[in-house]
């Protein structure tokens, strides 16, 4: 049995070796927001990546339970920004709701008795919608941006 901080499981390597898995797409979001040099897109890859380093931390340092409440507060703070994103342009609504769907679950799944293996599911797949709609906000920014370098290229004297 492995420990890290306050948690102790039987299957703890494995679980490392997910966490690093997760590591490694945040990662890679992070980079490719950077890359489509959009500061609301680089702005949400840092709040949604700090809220990942966050999650885990508090994962292993609280009880599951107290995990869950840390997720609710901690979602409900980075909603509330993306909904002032969202005042000004319409990438980060579709985050903000993602993350108000992930409350109300946290909440639904917490009030009912859910297990929390299948909490824990649900969360890591709302987790890598979110990280797969910023990828691809992000390749979709970086791909405009070489349509219109190269557009510019060829057509120097229309601008």
């Amino acid at each position: 049995m492995g420990c890290i901080l306050n948690y102790c499981s039987e299957d703890f390597a494995a679980e490392i070796m997910i966490i690093c898995i997760y590591g490694v797409a945040v990662f890679v979001t992070v980079g490719l927001t950077i890359l489509a040099q959009s500061k609301s897109i680089r702005t949400a890859g840092t709040l949604i990546a700090l809220t990942w380093v966050l999650g885990v931390f508090s994962f292993f340092y609280l009880n599951v339970e107290g995990y869950f409440v840390f997720a609710v507060m901690l979602d409900t703070i980075i909603a509330h920004h993306f909904w002032r994103m969202a005042k000004v342009e319409l990438f980060p609504a579709p985050l903000c709701i993602i993350l108000l769907f992930e409350i109300t679950f946290i909440v639904f799944a917490t009030s009912v008795g859910l297990a929390n293996h299948a909490t824990l599911f649900v969360l890591n797949r709302i987790f890598e919608l979110i990280l797969l709609y910023l990828i691809g906000c992000s390749l979709f920014r970086i791909a405009i941006r070489k349509l219109r370098k190269d557009h510019m290229e060829r057509h120097p004297g229309n601008y």
